[in-house]
């Protein structure tokens, strides 16, 4: 989408170069996020009910996250939860994650089935190169996926999400690069402040009134941007520049 960035994964940089359409930076353009029809919730009700009113103004507070990291690697901490659902599509459309590092190497697994309802949710574990998903026994292969998956591109320090408004239709990833059509941006993302909370919302036709699914996803964060990487790093390099001078005195 076009409010989403991404950082080639770290340590892997060098071999990129050998794979086909490498992950970049999309635009940090927000995207605009239409009312809803008649007798629907808004995108900005959604998210006023879920982080308080006031608290995020969804157009100006969009993110520019496009991928994740798990907040506590290797816990089963990671928490998809549905929100709301307003569309045509509730009874079929999934919610899932995805890993790799360029355009022709993604790997999805679905979480969120099309027979979830609000408050559903589903635990998330990686360990390795093994993602574990954890639901209700109850509600196992028709609200959510309770499996084990293992592929060598699973990892815990970089992934999105994804969203399918139904088994036949496109797949819209968090990144705009990854999406079919001329309009690339389905995607939305806030953050709850500095915390580790994050609601995600998805444009599934032509509306784009981002309420089509909303989901909140906990104990996640953002994978830096190269921006912010050089900052720190020419912090970093300020730091050890006053440090050798006053050294030097």
């Amino acid at each position: 989408m076009k409010v989403k960035s991404i950082v080639a994964l770290l340590g892997l940089s060098a071999s990129l170069g050998a794979l086909a359409g490498p992950l970049l930076p999309n635009s940090p353009a927000p995207s605009v996020i239409n009312p809803p029809f008649p007798g629907e919730g808004s995108l900005q009700s959604i998210a006023d009910s879920l982080f308080g009113p006031g608290h995020v103004n969804v157009v100006t507070g969009q993110s520019s996250a496009g991928q994740w990291t798990s907040a506590t690697p290797g816990e089963t901490s990671t928490i998809p939860t549905l929100l709301a659902e307003f569309t045509a599509n509730s009874a079929t459309q999934s919610f899932g994650i995805w890993f790799g590092t360029d355009t022709s190497n993604i790997v999805s697994y679905n979480l969120l089935l099309g027979g979830a309802v609000a408050h559903d949710a589903v635990g998330i574990q990686i360990i390795g190169n093994t993602l574990n998903v954890f639901g209700p026994l109850s509600g196992c292969g028709v609200r959510f996926v309770c499996n084990s998956f293992t592929d060598a591109r699973i990892n815990s320090s970089a992934f999105g999400f994804f969203f399918q408004p139904s088994p036949n239709s496109p797949i819209y990833y968090s990144l705009d690069q990854l999406n079919p059509g001329e309009r690339k941006d389905r995607f939305v993302g806030y953050q709850d402040g500095k915390t580790t909370n994050w609601m995600f919302a998805y444009e599934d036709g032509t509306d784009w009134d981002y309420n089509d699914m909303a989901v909140k996803v906990e104990s996640i964060g953002a994978v830096p941007e190269p921006e912010t990487y050089a900052l720190m790093l020419a912090g970093l390099g300020a730091m050890g520049w006053v440090a050798r001078r006053r050294k030097s005195r």
